[in-house]
Protein backbone atom coordinates (compact mmCIF):
# COMPACT_ATOMS: atom_id res chain seq x y z
CA UNK A 1 0.00 0.00 0.00
CA UNK A 2 0.88 3.46 -0.68
CA UNK A 3 0.59 6.51 1.10
CA UNK A 4 -2.09 7.96 -1.28
CA UNK A 5 -4.88 5.61 0.04
CA UNK A 6 -3.79 4.65 4.34
CA UNK A 7 -7.63 6.09 5.55
CA UNK A 8 -9.13 4.11 2.76
CA UNK A 9 -8.00 1.10 5.64
CA UNK A 10 -9.44 2.54 8.33
CA UNK A 11 -13.05 0.66 7.69
CA UNK A 12 -11.55 -2.26 6.52
CA UNK A 13 -9.24 -2.96 9.78
CA UNK A 14 -12.52 -2.05 11.94
CA UNK A 15 -14.72 -4.91 9.75
CA UNK A 16 -11.67 -7.48 10.35
CA UNK A 17 -11.70 -7.28 14.15
CA UNK A 18 -15.68 -7.47 14.35
CA UNK A 19 -15.52 -10.49 11.83
CA UNK A 20 -12.46 -11.95 11.38
CA UNK A 21 -13.27 -15.00 8.86
CA UNK A 22 -15.37 -12.65 6.50
CA UNK A 23 -12.82 -12.03 3.38
CA UNK A 24 -11.02 -9.59 3.67
CA UNK A 25 -11.11 -6.96 -0.15
CA UNK A 26 -7.97 -6.82 -2.38
CA UNK A 27 -7.44 -3.25 -0.54
CA UNK A 28 -5.80 -5.34 1.93
CA UNK A 29 -2.23 -6.09 0.75
CA UNK A 30 -1.34 -10.15 1.08
CA UNK A 31 1.38 -9.59 3.18
CA UNK A 32 -0.86 -7.24 5.51
CA UNK A 33 -3.98 -9.85 5.60
CA UNK A 34 -1.41 -12.65 6.54
CA UNK A 35 -0.13 -10.34 9.19
CA UNK A 36 -3.49 -9.53 10.36
CA UNK A 37 -4.66 -13.60 11.07
CA UNK A 38 -1.79 -14.01 12.72
CA UNK A 39 -1.73 -11.20 15.08
CA UNK A 40 -5.10 -12.49 16.08
CA UNK A 41 -4.21 -16.27 16.52
CA UNK A 42 -1.28 -15.08 18.46
CA UNK A 43 -4.23 -13.35 20.87
CA UNK A 44 -2.55 -9.71 20.57
CA UNK A 45 -4.80 -7.39 22.02
CA UNK A 46 -5.18 -4.30 19.52
CA UNK A 47 -5.82 -1.75 21.94
CA UNK A 48 -2.78 -2.92 24.30
CA UNK A 49 0.44 -1.30 24.35
CA UNK A 50 3.29 -3.05 23.30
CA UNK A 51 4.24 -4.77 26.60
CA UNK A 52 8.01 -3.85 28.24
CA UNK A 53 10.33 -7.31 27.99
CA UNK A 54 13.69 -5.53 29.91
CA UNK A 55 14.57 -2.78 32.47
CA UNK A 56 16.85 -0.40 32.36
CA UNK A 57 19.63 -2.29 33.65
CA UNK A 58 19.00 -5.67 32.16
CA UNK A 59 18.63 -3.94 28.38
CA UNK A 60 22.08 -2.40 29.01
CA UNK A 61 23.89 -5.82 29.70
CA UNK A 62 21.85 -7.59 27.14
CA UNK A 63 22.62 -5.28 24.18
CA UNK A 64 26.08 -4.89 25.01
CA UNK A 65 26.32 -8.05 24.55
CA UNK A 66 24.48 -8.45 21.63
CA UNK A 67 25.87 -9.01 17.73
CA UNK A 68 24.44 -5.93 16.51
CA UNK A 69 25.85 -3.84 18.98
CA UNK A 70 29.51 -3.09 17.09
CA UNK A 71 27.46 -2.48 13.92
CA UNK A 72 25.28 0.87 15.82
CA UNK A 73 28.27 3.50 15.00
CA UNK A 74 27.15 2.16 11.43
CA UNK A 75 23.47 2.12 11.92
CA UNK A 76 23.59 5.93 13.17
CA UNK A 77 26.54 6.53 10.10
CA UNK A 78 23.37 6.04 7.40
CA UNK A 79 20.07 6.35 9.47
CA UNK A 80 20.49 7.77 12.29
CA UNK A 81 22.38 11.48 12.22
CA UNK A 82 19.82 12.85 9.63
CA UNK A 83 17.30 11.89 11.70
CA UNK A 84 16.34 15.29 13.66
CA UNK A 85 16.06 16.80 9.86
CA UNK A 86 14.21 13.95 7.99
CA UNK A 87 11.84 13.79 10.46
CA UNK A 88 12.01 9.91 11.59
CA UNK A 89 12.94 7.37 14.50
CA UNK A 90 15.76 4.97 14.02
CA UNK A 91 15.51 1.32 15.92
CA UNK A 92 17.15 -1.84 16.03
CA UNK A 93 15.87 -5.28 17.96
CA UNK A 94 16.90 -8.27 18.16
CA UNK A 95 15.58 -11.25 16.52
CA UNK A 96 12.96 -11.88 18.83
CA UNK A 97 11.37 -8.44 18.10
CA UNK A 98 12.61 -7.06 21.47
CA UNK A 99 13.66 -2.96 20.67
CA UNK A 100 17.37 -2.67 21.79
CA UNK A 101 18.01 0.98 20.47
CA UNK A 102 15.65 3.45 19.49
CA UNK A 103 16.97 6.32 18.42
CA UNK A 104 16.54 9.91 16.14
CA UNK A 105 13.97 12.62 15.89
CA UNK A 106 13.96 13.71 19.66
CA UNK A 107 9.86 15.10 19.52
CA UNK A 108 8.86 11.80 17.84
CA UNK A 109 10.34 9.95 20.36
CA UNK A 110 8.48 11.59 23.09
CA UNK A 111 5.15 10.69 21.18
CA UNK A 112 6.12 7.05 20.49
CA UNK A 113 6.84 6.65 24.25
CA UNK A 114 2.94 6.96 24.87
CA UNK A 115 2.32 3.67 22.38
CA UNK A 116 5.51 1.66 24.12
CA UNK A 117 8.04 2.51 20.85
CA UNK A 118 10.91 2.27 23.14
CA UNK A 119 14.19 0.31 23.93
CA UNK A 120 13.32 -3.18 25.60
CA UNK A 121 9.72 -3.63 24.41
CA UNK A 122 8.21 -6.29 22.93
CA UNK A 123 7.31 -5.23 18.88
CA UNK A 124 7.27 -8.95 17.87
CA UNK A 125 4.00 -9.72 15.56
CA UNK A 126 3.20 -11.82 18.95
CA UNK A 127 3.76 -8.12 20.74
CA UNK A 128 2.40 -5.59 19.23
CA UNK A 129 0.27 -7.41 16.24
CA UNK A 130 1.20 -6.16 12.31
CA UNK A 131 4.08 -3.81 12.44
CA UNK A 132 7.10 -3.38 10.56
CA UNK A 133 10.02 -4.57 12.65
CA UNK A 134 7.77 -7.57 13.71
CA UNK A 135 6.58 -8.50 10.63
CA UNK A 136 10.17 -8.13 8.71
CA UNK A 137 11.21 -10.64 11.21
CA UNK A 138 7.94 -13.44 10.57
CA UNK A 139 8.77 -12.73 6.94
CA UNK A 140 12.07 -12.78 6.82
CA UNK A 141 11.86 -10.02 4.05
CA UNK A 142 12.11 -6.02 4.09
CA UNK A 143 8.54 -4.40 4.70
CA UNK A 144 6.52 -1.35 4.74
CA UNK A 145 3.36 -0.79 7.04
CA UNK A 146 1.57 2.24 6.82
CA UNK A 147 -0.84 3.55 8.85
CA UNK A 148 -4.17 1.67 9.15
CA UNK A 149 -2.10 -1.58 8.08
CA UNK A 150 -0.90 -1.89 11.83
CA UNK A 151 -2.64 -3.95 13.68
CA UNK A 152 -2.68 -1.85 17.13
CA UNK A 153 -5.00 1.08 16.64
CA UNK A 154 -2.54 3.16 18.74
CA UNK A 155 0.08 2.61 16.05
CA UNK A 156 -2.58 3.93 13.22
CA UNK A 157 -0.94 7.87 12.90
CA UNK A 158 2.60 5.99 12.04
CA UNK A 159 4.08 4.63 9.12
CA UNK A 160 7.05 2.37 9.24
CA UNK A 161 9.79 0.52 7.36
CA UNK A 162 12.15 -2.19 8.49
CA UNK A 163 14.52 -5.04 7.17
CA UNK A 164 14.93 -8.25 8.68
CA UNK A 165 19.82 -8.31 9.49
CA UNK A 166 21.11 -12.19 9.27
CA UNK A 167 24.36 -13.77 10.13
CA UNK A 168 26.05 -13.67 6.49
CA UNK A 169 27.71 -16.84 7.08
CA UNK A 170 25.11 -18.75 8.28
CA UNK A 171 22.00 -17.05 7.39
CA UNK A 172 21.06 -17.07 10.95
CA UNK A 173 18.02 -14.12 12.09
CA UNK A 174 20.05 -11.59 13.93
CA UNK A 175 17.06 -8.85 13.97
CA UNK A 176 16.10 -5.72 12.61
CA UNK A 177 16.73 -2.46 11.52
CA UNK A 178 13.75 0.15 11.13
CA UNK A 179 12.58 3.72 10.29
CA UNK A 180 9.17 4.66 12.16
CA UNK A 181 7.73 7.92 11.18
CA UNK A 182 4.97 9.96 10.04
CA UNK A 183 3.19 9.66 6.00
CA UNK A 184 5.87 10.42 4.40
CA UNK A 185 7.61 7.58 5.11
CA UNK A 186 5.41 5.58 2.66
CA UNK A 187 7.64 5.40 -0.26
CA UNK A 188 9.86 3.19 -2.36
CA UNK A 189 13.11 5.32 -0.85
CA UNK A 190 12.47 4.47 2.81
CA UNK A 191 12.31 0.84 2.40
CA UNK A 192 15.14 1.27 -0.32
CA UNK A 193 17.27 3.20 2.26
CA UNK A 194 16.54 0.19 5.65
CA UNK A 195 17.12 -2.55 3.10
CA UNK A 196 20.68 -0.80 2.10
CA UNK A 197 21.77 -0.79 5.67
CA UNK A 198 20.27 -4.19 6.47
CA UNK A 199 23.29 -5.33 3.18
CA UNK A 200 25.61 -2.76 5.13
CA UNK A 201 25.41 -4.00 8.52
CA UNK A 202 25.82 -7.98 6.96
CA UNK A 203 28.70 -6.70 4.98
CA UNK A 204 30.38 -5.04 8.25
CA UNK A 205 29.52 -8.43 9.59
CA UNK A 206 31.15 -10.29 6.89
CA UNK A 207 34.29 -8.33 7.50
CA UNK A 208 34.71 -8.64 11.11
CA UNK A 209 34.25 -12.81 10.71
CA UNK A 210 36.85 -12.63 8.45
CA UNK A 211 39.07 -10.72 10.57
CA UNK A 212 38.32 -13.15 13.42
CA UNK A 213 39.24 -16.27 10.98
CA UNK A 214 42.73 -14.77 10.30
CA UNK A 215 43.42 -13.89 14.05
CA UNK A 216 42.64 -17.65 15.50
CA UNK A 217 44.77 -19.14 12.33
CA UNK A 218 47.63 -16.89 13.38
CA UNK A 219 47.38 -16.62 17.06
CA UNK A 220 50.25 -19.50 18.52
CA UNK A 221 48.56 -22.41 20.61
CA UNK A 222 49.82 -22.48 23.83
CA UNK A 223 50.70 -26.39 24.94
CA UNK A 224 47.74 -27.46 27.50
CA UNK A 225 45.57 -24.40 26.84
CA UNK A 226 43.39 -25.17 23.93
CA UNK A 227 42.25 -22.42 21.94
CA UNK A 228 39.27 -20.22 21.64
CA UNK A 229 37.08 -21.58 19.49
CA UNK A 230 36.59 -18.81 16.52
CA UNK A 231 33.20 -19.47 16.28
CA UNK A 232 32.40 -18.37 19.83
CA UNK A 233 34.32 -14.65 20.63
CA UNK A 234 33.30 -12.20 23.26
CA UNK A 235 32.06 -9.47 22.67
CA UNK A 236 34.54 -7.33 23.12
CA UNK A 237 36.22 -8.87 20.48
CA UNK A 238 33.88 -8.95 18.46
CA UNK A 239 33.40 -5.30 18.27
CA UNK A 240 37.38 -4.64 18.25
CA UNK A 241 37.55 -6.47 14.59
CA UNK A 242 34.03 -4.76 13.44
CA UNK A 243 35.47 -1.48 14.43
CA UNK A 244 39.06 -2.76 12.61
CA UNK A 245 36.97 -3.42 9.58
CA UNK A 246 34.67 -0.04 9.49
CA UNK A 247 38.38 1.74 9.75
CA UNK A 248 39.33 0.62 6.12
CA UNK A 249 36.55 1.67 4.05
CA UNK A 250 35.49 0.72 0.81
CA UNK A 251 33.20 2.49 -1.95
CA UNK A 252 32.66 1.51 -5.26
CA UNK A 253 31.92 4.11 -7.66
CA UNK A 254 29.05 3.43 -10.30
CA UNK A 255 27.31 6.33 -11.53
CA UNK A 256 28.03 7.54 -14.68
CA UNK A 257 30.60 4.98 -15.24
CA UNK A 258 31.18 1.74 -17.57
CA UNK A 259 34.20 0.85 -15.15
CA UNK A 260 33.48 1.15 -12.05
CA UNK A 261 36.18 2.53 -9.36
CA UNK A 262 37.57 0.98 -6.47
CA UNK A 263 38.57 2.92 -3.49
CA UNK A 264 40.17 0.50 -0.58
CA UNK A 265 41.34 3.24 2.36
CA UNK A 266 42.71 5.73 -0.49
CA UNK A 267 43.73 3.43 -3.12
CA UNK A 268 41.73 3.31 -6.22
CA UNK A 269 41.70 0.79 -8.87
CA UNK A 270 39.56 1.19 -12.10
CA UNK A 271 37.34 -2.07 -12.90
CA UNK A 272 36.98 -3.70 -16.23
CA UNK A 273 33.16 -3.16 -17.41
CA UNK A 274 32.26 -6.79 -16.79
CA UNK A 275 34.20 -6.61 -13.09
CA UNK A 276 32.17 -3.69 -12.52
CA UNK A 277 29.17 -5.74 -13.13
CA UNK A 278 30.08 -8.51 -10.87
CA UNK A 279 30.96 -6.63 -8.14
CA UNK A 280 28.19 -4.48 -7.97
CA UNK A 281 25.68 -7.83 -8.13
CA UNK A 282 27.58 -9.24 -5.11
CA UNK A 283 27.91 -6.15 -3.28
CA UNK A 284 23.61 -5.98 -3.82
CA UNK A 285 24.01 -9.78 -2.66
CA UNK A 286 25.89 -10.15 0.62
CA UNK A 287 24.80 -13.42 1.69
CA UNK A 288 26.17 -14.53 -1.78
CA UNK A 289 25.33 -16.08 -5.44
CA UNK A 290 26.19 -19.37 -7.43
CA UNK A 291 27.81 -19.08 -10.28
CA UNK A 292 24.85 -19.99 -12.21
CA UNK A 293 23.05 -16.98 -10.65
CA UNK A 294 25.70 -14.86 -11.77
CA UNK A 295 25.60 -16.26 -15.00
CA UNK A 296 21.67 -15.48 -14.92
CA UNK A 297 22.43 -12.35 -13.72
CA UNK A 298 24.39 -10.89 -16.75
CA UNK A 299 22.90 -13.07 -19.20
CA UNK A 300 19.61 -13.51 -21.10
CA UNK A 301 20.18 -17.10 -21.27
CA UNK A 302 22.63 -17.97 -18.52
CA UNK A 303 24.73 -19.98 -20.57
CA UNK A 304 28.37 -18.64 -20.20
CA UNK A 305 29.26 -20.49 -17.01
CA UNK A 306 32.69 -21.34 -18.03
CA UNK A 307 33.76 -17.47 -19.16
CA UNK A 308 31.51 -16.93 -15.80
CA UNK A 309 33.92 -18.70 -14.05
CA UNK A 310 37.33 -17.40 -15.26
CA UNK A 311 36.14 -13.92 -14.55
CA UNK A 312 35.36 -14.96 -11.15
CA UNK A 313 39.34 -15.93 -10.69
CA UNK A 314 40.24 -12.95 -12.67
CA UNK A 315 37.99 -10.60 -10.24
CA UNK A 316 39.54 -12.55 -7.25
CA UNK A 317 42.99 -11.71 -7.87
CA UNK A 318 42.13 -7.95 -8.10
CA UNK A 319 40.33 -7.44 -4.92
CA UNK A 320 42.96 -9.43 -3.50
CA UNK A 321 45.32 -6.74 -4.56
CA UNK A 322 43.34 -4.11 -3.42
CA UNK A 323 41.82 -5.43 0.14
CA UNK A 324 45.87 -6.86 0.43
CA UNK A 325 44.01 -10.31 1.24
CA UNK A 326 41.33 -12.67 -0.35
CA UNK A 327 38.20 -10.69 -0.73
CA UNK A 328 35.91 -13.25 -2.95
CA UNK A 329 34.57 -16.19 -0.60
CA UNK A 330 33.12 -19.27 -3.03
CA UNK A 331 30.59 -21.92 -2.34
CA UNK A 332 28.68 -19.35 -3.00
CA UNK A 333 30.32 -16.85 -4.25
CA UNK A 334 30.60 -13.70 -1.59
CA UNK A 335 32.31 -10.63 -0.50
CA UNK A 336 34.15 -11.02 3.07
CA UNK A 337 34.70 -7.51 2.80
CA UNK A 338 32.94 -4.38 3.88
CA UNK A 339 31.76 -2.53 0.73
CA UNK A 340 29.77 0.63 0.09
CA UNK A 341 28.51 2.34 -3.13
CA UNK A 342 28.04 5.84 -4.06
CA UNK A 343 24.21 5.11 -4.76
CA UNK A 344 23.99 4.99 -1.03
CA UNK A 345 24.73 8.70 -0.62
CA UNK A 346 22.03 9.51 -3.33
CA UNK A 347 19.51 7.31 -1.39
CA UNK A 348 20.42 8.64 2.14
CA UNK A 349 20.14 12.10 0.60
CA UNK A 350 16.84 11.21 -0.91
CA UNK A 351 15.63 9.87 2.75
CA UNK A 352 16.66 13.43 4.29
CA UNK A 353 14.36 15.16 1.74
CA UNK A 354 17.29 16.60 -0.03
CA UNK A 355 16.36 16.02 -3.44
CA UNK A 356 18.41 18.63 -5.06
CA UNK A 357 22.03 17.40 -3.17
CA UNK A 358 20.63 14.31 -4.46
CA UNK A 359 20.71 14.96 -7.90
CA UNK A 360 23.69 16.70 -7.48
CA UNK A 361 25.34 13.73 -6.21
CA UNK A 362 24.23 11.77 -9.54
CA UNK A 363 26.11 12.22 -12.43
CA UNK A 364 24.87 9.53 -13.93
CA UNK A 365 23.03 5.82 -14.20
CA UNK A 366 25.57 3.37 -12.80
CA UNK A 367 27.25 1.12 -15.25
CA UNK A 368 24.98 2.64 -18.22
CA UNK A 369 26.73 0.94 -20.76
CA UNK A 370 26.03 -2.37 -19.60
CA UNK A 371 22.81 -4.50 -21.08
CA UNK A 372 23.36 -7.37 -18.45
CA UNK A 373 19.81 -8.29 -16.97
CA UNK A 374 20.06 -7.60 -13.40
CA UNK A 375 22.72 -4.12 -14.42
CA UNK A 376 19.55 -2.76 -16.43
CA UNK A 377 16.49 -3.95 -13.57
CA UNK A 378 18.68 -2.68 -11.45
CA UNK A 379 20.00 0.93 -12.61
CA UNK A 380 16.27 1.31 -14.07
CA UNK A 381 15.30 1.02 -10.37
CA UNK A 382 17.41 3.42 -8.91
CA UNK A 383 16.67 6.08 -12.03
CA UNK A 384 12.91 5.08 -11.48
CA UNK A 385 13.64 6.24 -7.44
CA UNK A 386 15.67 9.58 -8.39
CA UNK A 387 13.08 10.70 -10.86
CA UNK A 388 9.64 9.77 -8.74
CA UNK A 389 11.79 11.89 -5.57
CA UNK A 390 12.30 15.13 -8.04
CA UNK A 391 8.54 14.88 -9.54
CA UNK A 392 7.19 14.69 -6.24
CA UNK A 393 9.45 17.65 -4.22
CA UNK A 394 7.64 19.86 -7.10
CA UNK A 395 11.29 21.84 -6.69
CA UNK A 396 12.46 24.18 -9.28
CA UNK A 397 15.68 24.11 -8.69
CA UNK A 398 15.26 19.76 -8.76
CA UNK A 399 13.77 19.71 -11.60
CA UNK A 400 16.16 21.99 -13.66
CA UNK A 401 19.11 20.06 -12.44
CA UNK A 402 17.10 16.69 -13.49
CA UNK A 403 16.19 17.68 -17.04
CA UNK A 404 19.75 19.13 -17.12
CA UNK A 405 20.85 15.39 -17.01
CA UNK A 406 21.22 12.83 -19.34
CA UNK A 407 18.47 10.70 -17.84
CA UNK A 408 15.81 13.49 -17.55
CA UNK A 409 16.54 15.81 -20.70
CA UNK A 410 13.57 13.91 -22.35
CA UNK A 411 11.31 13.49 -19.52
CA UNK A 412 8.36 15.73 -21.02
CA UNK A 413 6.63 15.68 -17.95
CA UNK A 414 9.55 16.36 -15.43
CA UNK A 415 9.89 19.61 -18.44
CA UNK A 416 5.87 20.06 -17.80
CA UNK A 417 6.48 20.34 -14.43
CA UNK A 418 9.28 22.87 -14.54
CA UNK A 419 7.35 24.86 -16.65
CA UNK A 420 4.44 25.39 -14.27
CA UNK A 421 6.43 25.67 -10.94
CA UNK A 422 8.51 28.12 -12.46
CA UNK A 423 7.43 31.77 -11.92
CA UNK A 424 6.01 33.89 -14.27
CA UNK A 425 8.44 36.05 -16.20
CA UNK A 426 11.22 33.96 -15.66
CA UNK A 427 13.15 33.22 -18.88
CA UNK A 428 13.23 30.21 -18.25
CA UNK A 429 9.86 29.44 -18.94
CA UNK A 430 10.01 29.71 -22.25
CA UNK A 431 13.12 27.15 -22.46
CA UNK A 432 11.34 24.65 -20.61
CA UNK A 433 7.87 25.00 -23.03
CA UNK A 434 9.91 24.56 -25.60
CA UNK A 435 11.15 21.35 -24.55
CA UNK A 436 7.30 20.43 -23.68
CA UNK A 437 5.99 21.43 -27.53
CA UNK A 438 9.67 19.14 -28.61
CA UNK A 439 8.83 16.32 -26.82
CA UNK A 440 4.97 16.53 -27.39
CA UNK A 441 3.55 13.62 -29.28
CA UNK A 442 3.12 14.04 -33.20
Amino acid sequence: MTAERPEALDGVHEAFLAEPDAPLPDLVRPVVADSWRRSLRLGVDPVAHAPIEFNDSSLAAYRDAHPLAPLMPLVRSLLAEDAEEAGHIVAVGDAQGRLLWVEGHRGLRGRAEAMHFVAGALWSEGGAGTNAPGTALATRKPVQIAASEHFGLQVHPWSCVAAPVRDPLSGELLGVVDLTGGAELAGPRSLALVRACASAMESQLLAAARERAAWESTRPTVIGVPRRPAEQPDALRAARLAAKAAARPATLSLLGRDGAVLDVAGRTTTLSPRHSEMLWLLARHPLGLTGQGIDAALHERGEHLVTIRAELVRLRRVLAEAFGSDALASKPYRLVVGLTTDLEEVRRLLARGAVVKAVEAFPGPPLPGSAAPAVVAARDEVVAELREAVLRSRSAAALERWTASGSGHDDAAAWQLLEQVLPYGSPKRSTARAHVRRLAPA
